[in-house]
């Protein structure tokens, strides 16, 4: 693979790059740098070959570094906040599995971070220090793969979700919570969405969800002005990836395709400053996806920053950021249950399903577990219920009428981790919404106890 490229820069490069290089990393070698992952084209689902290289923008041919050596493959890097340390994905040989590994930039040495049978993939640096990634495994003899965080030196690993998904693709917000791509896998697949939740993998929930089958790509990248950068793809061309961003504080009702009208395909952004992105793009699938900067207020692709033979995707600036908010958590293991409350099933943004009786109003509710039925509750006048559930287990919400016939539902997986409090408005009810200001009758008297432990008789499996 050849490592010199081309580059193409003036005062638009300048401006919007370069007079951004100037923060000290604690003055490590690479201060300036872009790091980024040059691929064989042609490999990117398997990724081998895959290597970093560094990558000065304003002296490219001069400049190249290799930052992988003996690794059959190395992808994803992230940067710590300080910008000293880079965590990646990678493998020494073609059969390992793909494990965490963290490059000390000052030291210019590499340690494996996690040392695991299954695939870990996808890393990235939470507030504290800590690293999240994503584990491969299954549940029900369907793949999926979950979250899990540890210390630095791979230590004090601790699972974070516990729903039957794939989720992968981290990045922290500015407010100190992750926002990770997740797709269901079992019962039925259904297409990545963007969900959010506090690092301790509490209060999860739908962040974006992309109109018409469009999902998310790749992370999502916060802009410091609060504006989410993302690639997106649908079912019928999954080779063309549209630049989005979405504004933080409305994720749901703010998308905007930056892309609209332009040829060609994104494949990875990082927002810059002054409306200005690096992005992995090519003109048209003939070439190599390359990095160039983006204006996203104009709405076009400017000069080339560098490419090479192959592709060139994944790049990361070699500079310190400000930390994301440490946000405390509630978790306890020596609680093993957590509270859950809805204020009333019949608010919803999803339409009632008809019914025989075309009784549209739901006075009790199914819950279901992986393995089926658990139990069924009549909740208050007001639409309400307060139930305590295991902690880590995934559960299923079905709403019914006084006939038993389903109304909403089954609703997406929900797990409460240990010491976990958690309310909801309605079942699917717009995150946006504030709850009335009134006490829920149901949190006027004991919660409901909803426990694996408890349960007796036949389970039954729920139709999707």
């Amino acid at each position: 693979m050849r490592r010199r490229g081309k580059f193409i820069y003036g005062l638009a490069i300048f401006i919007g790059v370069a007079s951004l290089l100037c923060v000290s990393c604690n003055n490590n070698s690479l201060d300036g740098f872009i790091v980024a992952v040059e691929l064989p084209v042609g490999n990117e689902i398997s990724r081998d070959g895959a290597a970093l290289i560094a990558v000065d923008p304003i002296n490219p041919e001069k400049s190249v570094r290799l930052l992988s050596e003996n690794f059959h493959g190395a992808c994803e890097p992230i940067l710590s906040n300080n910008g000293r340390y880079l965590i990646f994905s990678g493998k020494m040989k073609q059969d390992d599995p793909w494990q965490i590994w963290l490059r000390d930039l000052q030291k210019k040495s590499t340690s494996r971070v996690t040392d695991l049978s299954e695939n870990c993939t996808d890393p990235a640096f939470l507030p504290d220090g800590k690293i999240v990634f994503s584990r491969s495994g299954s549940i029900k003899d369907t793949e999926i793969s979950t979250l899990y965080k540890c210390n630095m030196d791979g230590s004090e690993l601790q699972q974070l979700t516990f729903h039957p998904h794939r989720d992968c693709a981290s990045s922290i917000l500015k407010d100190g919570r992750i926002l990770f791509t997740s797709s269901q896998q079992y019962p039925i697949a259904k297409d990545p969405v963007f969900l959010v939740m506090r690092p301790d993998g509490t209060k999860s929930e739908i962040f974006y969800k992309g109109n018409q089958g469009a999902f998310p790509v790749s992370n999502g990248t916060e802009s410091e002005d609060g504006f989410v950068y993302f690639i997106e793809s649908n079912q019928q061309n999954l080779n063309r990836g549209k630049l989005m961003v979405i504004n933080q504080n409305r994720p749901l009702h703010s998308r905007v395709d930056l892309s609209k009208g332009l040829e060609g395909e994104f494949r990875s952004v990082i927002p810059l400053s002054d409306n200005r992105c690096l992005v992995s793009y090519r003109p048209s699938s003939n070439e190599p996806f390359a990095l160039f900067e983006f204006d996203s207020k104009e709405q076009k692709v400017l000069a080339q920053v560098y490419a090479s033979e192959g592709d060139v995707v994944d790049p990361v600036m070699i500079r310190a950021r400000k930390r994301p908010r440490i946000l405390p958590s509630a978790v306890d293991p020596e609680n093993p249950t957590g509270l859950l409350m809805s204020q009333d099933i019949n608010q919803s943004m999803i339409p009632a399903k008809g019914s025989a009786s075309n009784d549209t109003v739901a006075d009790r509710i199914q819950v279901f577990r992986l393995e089926g039925f658990m139990n069924e509750v009549e909740v208050e006048e007001d639409g309400s219920f307060y139930l305590k559930v295991d902690a880590d287990i995934p559960i299923r919400i079905v709403t019914l009428n006084h006939k038993g016939e389903a109304i909403r539902g089954p609703s997406d997986w929900i797990w409460l981790r240990s010491n976990e409090r958690r309310g909801c408005v309605g079942c699917h009810a717009d995150p946006e919404l504030s709850p009335d200001n009134r006490v829920p009758q149901a949190v006027r008297q004991s919660p409901v106890v909803i426990s694996v432990k408890m349960k007796t008789g036949n389970l039954k499996e729920v139709e999707e």
